[in-house]
């Protein structure tokens, strides 16, 4: 729709309705992380799927630098929003029912899935029929919802204010053209696709080596915003373009190793019926700081120095790890 667009009011309609129609991608993962993985195995399976977004800015910033030499922008609309449709093919076909009835599985793949779901503990080994499933209104009388609120309200903005200013910046700061741009724009996608399988490998590491779900998240996901802390000061004063987007790397390599962790917060604690209903709201959290932040980003660069917009990424990480430390003391199933 985007290519039929005449002027910013329709532009601005097509990109809201983008924007809604897309809220279900991270929720609905998040159920589905909680639906086919055992706890073990869940922030890899979050890092596997988080970094198909990086993949995608790898593969899509130096494509469509080069389809703007060669086509109109209305053609790349056409043709990046066609591709949506190809992985719906796989989609339907591969995930026909949860694990319990899917078809396609062994006893033994089920029984594995199935029994790993719930955090085995001497005072916590229940089955997926005792699950805590709260009402909506109960959910949010929680502390620990929101500690998973407020952490994914503050770290959620870091990831777009790369990915939406990434270019700008560029631009702005060093003059790039479009293809300049797209000569340089990807590299940090790389950090943040390396970061994601990072978060998940060693969340999965760690479990396996015998830590509870508790300590290897709060570490995974405090690891990440320490990563990012100094990463973003540095941003201040990164010298040359090379340099920058190196450290730009650094930061979404940090936050991807810590977002995948956060993701998984939400099947840590609630049963499948109600882990979507988390997920979105904390998503909802995500997406509105991400606005805030997007929206004060021109204002606190107006005379092109991007330093209090690095400044107020690096307290929003700090914001995030203290979210999960005091609302969450343990990252265990609720009960009722």
């Amino acid at each position: 729709m985007h290519a039929f667009a005449q002027g910013f009011l329709s532009f601005a309609i097509f990109r809201a309705i983008l924007g809604v129609a897309e809220a279900g991608n991270w929720p609905g993962a998040a159920k589905g992380n909680a639906e086919w993985f055992p706890t073990k195995e869940r922030a890899l399976a979050q890092g596997i799927f988080n970094s198909g977004a990086a993949i995608g800015g790898i593969i899509a910033i130096p494509t469509i630098a080069m389809m703007t030499v060669y086509f109109s922008w209305q053609l790349i609309f056409i043709v990046v929003g066609s591709l949506g449709f190809l992985w719906l093919v796989p989609w339907m076909i591969l995930v026909k029912a949860p694990p319990g009835s899917h078809p396609w599985i062994t006893e033994e793949e089920k029984q594995y899935i199935l029994t790993g779901q719930r955090i085995e503990s001497a005072e916590s080994s229940a089955h997926c029929d005792n699950e805590y499933n709260p009402s909506t209104k109960e959910l949010l009388s929680k502390k620990q919802s929101w500690g998973v609120i407020i952490a994914s309200a503050a770290i959620d903005p870091i990831w777009w204010l790369f990915v939406f200013w990434i270019p700008i910046y560029l631009n702005e700061v060093y003059g790039m053209d479009v293809k300049s741009i797209g000569l340089y724009g990807w590299v940090p996608y790389v950090g943040a696709m390396l970061g994601a399988w990072f978060g998940g490998l060693l969340a999965q590491n760690r479990i396996k080596a015998g830590w509870n779900t508790d300590k290897t998240r709060k570490l995974v996901i405090t690891l990440g915003c320490v990563i990012m802390l100094p990463a973003l000061l540095a941003m201040a004063n990164p010298g040359s373009a090379i340099t920058a987007v190196l450290i730009m790397a650094v930061i979404l390599f940090g936050f991807q190793t810590a977002i995948g962790n956060v993701q998984t917060l939400p099947s840590d604690l609630l049963g499948k019926k109600s882990v979507g209903t988390l997920s979105g709201f904390s998503g909802m959290a995500a997406k509105l700081g991400a606005v805030g932040l997007t929206s004060l980003v021109p204002m606190l660069t107006a005379d092109g120095n991007y330093t209090p917009a690095f400044i107020i990424g690096a307290s929003l990480a700090i914001i995030a790890v203290a979210a999960v430390w005091l609302l969450i003391p343990k990252v265990e199933p609720l009960k009722q």
